[in-house]
């Protein structure tokens, strides 16, 4: 990633081998080109690169059984499997500055069936440091914070939420430096790492010493799982009732409840008040807000007001008003509010779907790593649209059927939280206490049910009700292939 490529620069300074010796080890050692790339994180730029380099190899004199891909610390591991499928290949024919020679390449590749055709994904191995490991959730820091300019303008990745998602998309997971923490910690890290990736592998090293036979030759990944949802949220189907602390209780299974580690799912049936959910979270969450491309000519000043407010932490700056512009809270206050707190002080990990009184359209999306807390919408409510745009096949429209209830279909509140002794009751009854009252779902339903007003002009009564104005617009659906663009990159729908 840097200017300077120091794992290329050791690769150039490696003396070169006779091919078929043995090293010390006893591994094979082959002389042959190891392919150093430059200029781009391998997730975006490089990924041209990644597909050519593999191609030749695959294609060229020499037969190799397997090739091991190592992307720097700030890449996604999802970004590295798509490059061997046939859509990322035919998408990248057209993209513009690429040479006729690599065209050509892309070309073939494509036409038989993507770089999945010539090589597939056999393995994600990603590896995690069991003395950072808490610190790297504890963090308020953006990529950027950390790495500088090694990280384009552009990327608002947050460093627990990258953390996050590489251990939620591994098939291995490698527990590194064991031998520099004590054994409550590492028990504590091992309970952590199978609540987050319950069907992943775990290997625990010193020095990153591994038997490469634990990661080659797998055959554990696929690719469709690993995009479906992260293991964690597919480890609820499988929690039993347990008796905890006297009461009948959904609970994860007993290996990670001796470190007290679980999960639990909030769900409801009725709309959040956005200002309620907004003042119970405020101080404790630094909040960043998904939010559509705007690709009028606006006058610069708008831009930058709006984008004031749509980073930033959960303390009340959203507000409007003559010198209104409060400045955000200290980011180590945040993170010292959120240890404070006995609701949030452990949770690591959530995840989920939001329905806000105001947008009866819009699914909103909820997402926490640490105390970075991540809000926008990922699609309408699938009661909203008819039928045939679901574009589904029978097994996924049942699925989606099964999300309907009453009369207002799959609209819900469904977060997913996973957490160190997490306080099930108390964190519920917050969350509750944000929903519409009784008699206020009452004065909801009647506008939601009122046919003398339109769409919008019910939409814009909703707004009259409920304050909206601390979140930032949400996709309205649009084009679904450009937002999958940008949720796949560095998170350019963050401001």
């Amino acid at each position: 990633m840097a200017s300077v490529n120091v794992d290329g620069n050791l690769i150039a300074h490696t003396k070169p081998l006779s091919g078929g010796n043995k090293g010390d080890n006893g591994e094979i050692i082959v002389k042959e080109k190891v392919v150093q790339m430059q200029n781009g994180c391998i997730c975006c730029t490089l990924r041209s690169d990644l597909l050519v380099e593999i191609a030749r190899l695959a294609w060229g004199e020499r037969d190799f059984d397997h090739i091991i891909i190592e992307s720097s610390g700030i890449s996604e591991p999802q970004q590295v499997a798509e490059t061997f499928t046939a859509e990322l290949t035919k998408a990248m024919i057209d993209a513009e500055g690429m040479e006729m020679e690599e065209r050509e390449t892309f070309a073939r590749v494509a036409e038989i069936g993507g770089l999945k055709s010539i090589a597939t994904v056999d393995t994600m191995v990603t590896v995690v440091d069991a003395f950072r490991f808490f610190s790297e959730f504890d963090t308020a820091e953006f990529l950027q914070d950390r790495f500088g300019k090694e990280v384009p303008e552009e990327d608002q990745r947050t460093i627990s939420d990258l953390f996050a998602d590489q251990i939620e998309f591994a098939n291995v997971i490698v527990i590194n430096k064991i031998d520099v923490v004590d054994k409550h910690t590492l028990g504590r890290v091992r309970a952590y790492v199978r609540a987050l990736n319950p069907g992943a592998k775990l290997i625990e090293a010193k020095y990153s010493r591994v038997d490469i036979k634990e990661m080659l030759n797998t055959g554990k990944f696929n690719f469709a799982e690993a995009i479906a949802s992260p293991g964690w949220l597919k480890s609820l189907h499988e929690m039993t009732v347990m008796d905890v602390h006297g009461k009948k209780r959904v609970a994860p299974k007993p290996e990670t409840l001796e470190y007290g580690i679980g999960s639990f799912v909030y769900t409801a049936r009725r709309p959040f008040d956005p200002l309620k959910l907004y003042r119970m979270l405020e101080g404790k969450f630094l909040l960043l807000q998904d939010e559509p491309d705007d690709d009028d000519d606006d006058d610069e000043s708008d831009t930058s007001s709006a984008s004031d407010q749509d980073e930033g932490s959960l303390d009340g700056s959203g507000e409007s008003g003559e010198e209104d512009q409060v400045s955000e809270m200290d980011p180590h206050l945040i993170l010292a509010n959120k240890k404070a707190s006995p609701y949030f002080s452990g949770l690591h990990r959530s995840k989920g779907v939001l329905w806000f009184a105001t947008r009866p359209n819009q699914m909103g999306s909820w997402s926490t790593a640490g105390a970075m807390l991540t809000v926008g919408s990922e699609m309408p409510w699938f009661c909203t649209v008819s039928e045939e745009e679901w574009m589904a096949d029978e097994a996924t429209t049942k699925s989606i059927r099964a999300d309907f209830e009453g009369d207002w279909g799959d609209r819900r509140q469904e977060l997913v939280m996973i957490g160190e002794k997490l306080d099930v009751e108390g964190l519920t009854k917050l969350l509750d206490n944000c929903l519409l009252s009784r008699a206020e779902m009452r004065k909801w339903k009647r506008i939601m049910h009122d046919k003398t007003l339109s769409q919008d002009e019910k939409e814009n009564k909703l707004q009259e009700s409920w304050d909206d104005s601390y979140w930032a617009e949400w996709q309205d659906g649009g084009d679904e292939t450009e937002k999958q663009h940008q949720s796949h990159g560095h998170n350019h729908g963050h401001v």
